[in-house]
C-alpha cells in the first residue's frame, strides 16, 4: 500500500504543485496529515512570538496533490475515507473568549498545549471527552488559480464538516486532470460550527478515490456516509451558504427522483436539514442532510454509477 508522508506540506491548492504520487482507481493508499499548526503548538513552551506569527502565516498545511489516474478535466472523484486515526496530541491554542463579540476571540490567544487522546477519548482539565475525528481539508485543486489552503470552494478545502470521517465518500469536481487530491486540518472532535478552537490532530488515513462522470447539477462537494446524503456550500454568509447547500442536494436529488423540480423540493423541505459547519474562516460553510433512511431515492456518487450500497462505505 502506497504512503504520503507529510514531508513536503503545502499551503495552497494548485495545479502548478508537482504530485507527490499518483493512485489507481479504486487503489487503497495511506495519507499522513499534520496538524493545522505544523505540530508548533503541541508544548506549553510552543507559544512563542515566532512560532505565533509563523502560525498565523502558515495555517493548515496539507498532505498532496495526489494524481488520480483516468481524472479528467469536468469529471468529479469520489474519495473514500476507509479508516480516519489519530497520530498526534491534540494541539489547541487557548483563547482568553473575553471579547464582547466571538468573533474576536480567536484573536486573544494567549497560551497553547498538546492534549492527550487516547483510548478513544480526549482528556482535558480532568474530563475525558469522546474522540470523533473529521478531516477539515479534503480538496482538489482549483482549475484556474491558487488559493490558499485555509480557504474553501467549490473545490472543498477547508470546510470543517462534521459529515467529513471515518466510512464516508466526499465527491469533489475535477478542475485539472488527475484531479490533485489534497488532505489535513484533522480535529479530534469539533462541534458544529468551530466558534472556538478545537484540538487539532495528526492522522492516518487510508483513502481510495474514483474518477468518472461529474453528476448532473454538481457544483459542490458532496457526501455520502451509511446514515446520511450531504451536500457542502460555501458563500460569503451563512444564509446565502445555507440556501445554496439546499439548492445543491435539489440537484443531486431531481436528477434521480423523475419527479419534476417542484415536487422533489416539496419533498426535500420536509425530509432535508440545513446545518453549520464553520463560521470560523473568511467564507462560512453550510451543509445540507437527507438520513439515508428518510431519502425515497438512490443517490449515486458518479454520473452512470450504481448507487453506493450503506455496506461498501
Amino acid at each position: 500500500m502506497q504512503i504520503f508522508e507529510p514531508d513536503d506540506l503545502k499551503f495552497t491548492y494548485s495545479g502548478a504543485h508537482t504530485p507527490i504520487g499518483a493512485v489507481a482507481a479504486g487503489e487503497r493508499f495511506v495519507v499522513q496529515t499534520e496538524d493545522c499548526f505544523t505540530a508548533r503548538f503541541r508544548r506549553p513552551d510552543g507559544f512563542t512570538p515566532e512560532n505565533l506569527a509563523w502560525v498565523l502565516e502558515n495555517l493548515d498545511g496539507v498532505t498532496g496533490p495526489i494524481a488520480v489516474a483516468g481524472a479528467e478535466r469536468g469529471d468529479a472523484v469520489a474519495v473514500t475515507l476507509h479508516k480516519v486515526e489519530v497520530t498526534t496530541p491534540g494541539s489547541v491554542a487557548w483563547s482568553r473568549c473575553e471579547a464582547a463579540s466571538p468573533a474576536d476571540w480567536w484573536g486573544e490567544w494567549y497560551a497553547c498545549d498538546g492534549l492527550a487522546v487516547a483510548d478513544g477519548h480526549i482528556h482535558v482539565a480532568g474530563l475525558r471527552i469522546a474522540a470523533r475525528p473529521l478531516v477539515g481539508c479534503i480538496a482538489t485543486a482549483p482549475g484556474r488559480e491558487t488559493v490558499l489552503s485555509k480557504m474553501q470552494g467549490p473545490y472543498g478545502g477547508n470546510m470543517d464538516c462534521n459529515e467529513v470521517r471515518e466510512g464516508t465518500t466526499v465527491v469533489l469536481p475535477v478542475e485539472i486532470d488527475g484531479a490533485y487530491l489534497y488532505f489535513g486540518d484533522s480535529k479530534a472532535r469539533m462541534g458544529d460550527g468551530e466558534v472556538v478552537q478545537s484540538p487539532e490532530v495528526g492522522t492516518l488515513l487510508e483513502v481510495s478515490a474514483q474518477a468518472g462522470p461529474r453528476p448532473p447539477g454538481m457544483r459542490w462537494p458532496r457526501v455520502l456516509s451509511d446514515e446520511r446524503l450531504a451536500t457542502v456550500v460555501s458563500a460569503r454568509s451563512i444564509d446565502e451558504a445555507s440556501k445554496l447547500a439546499f439548492a445543491e442536494m435539489l440537484a443531486w436529488c431531481e436528477a434521480a427522483s423523475g419527479l419534476s423540480r417542484a415536487d422533489t423540493a416539496l419533498v426535500l423541505g420536509m425530509i432535508a436539514d440545513v446545518g453549520i459547519c464553520q463560521v470560523a474562516n473568511a467564507l462560512p460553510t453550510a451543509r445540507c442532510t437527507v438520513d439515508r433512511a428518510e431519502c425515497p431515492w438512490e443517490l449515486a456518487a458518479l454520473a452512470g454509477h450504481e448507487p453506493i450500497p450503506r455496506s461498501s462505505l
